[in-house]
């Protein structure tokens, strides 16, 4: 389970292709297709590199008209679907 404290990074054997404003992605592993569109996108930018969920979740409440804790949960929500779709992984410490 991801909290706050989780390092994050996309997974590396996710491809990834624009469309239109969508941002298309296909796990290698699975052969599945999924679309991120606006804050998904942002956030899937963001974790190109790893990074500390607290550390996104206060970009993103910087960046839009939201309270910490709402956009909390919804990111935590967000990453988790992700994860259960081996699209995301999760390291202990930074990569240096």
């Amino acid at each position: 389970m991801l909290t706050l404290n989780s390092i994050i990074q996309r997974n590396s054997e996710v491809i990834t292709a624009e469309a239109d404003q969508e941002l298309i992605m296909v796990s290698i592993d699975t052969g599945h297709y999924y679309g991120l569109s606006h804050v998904g996108r942002e956030i899937w930018d963001a974790i190109e590199r790893p990074k500390r969920i607290s550390d996104l979740v206060s970009d993103l409440t910087a960046s839009y008209d939201v309270d910490f804790s709402s956009c909390k949960d919804q990111t935590l929500s967000f990453l988790e679907a992700l994860l259960d779709d081996d699209l995301l992984q999760v390291a202990d410490e930074p990569a240096g």
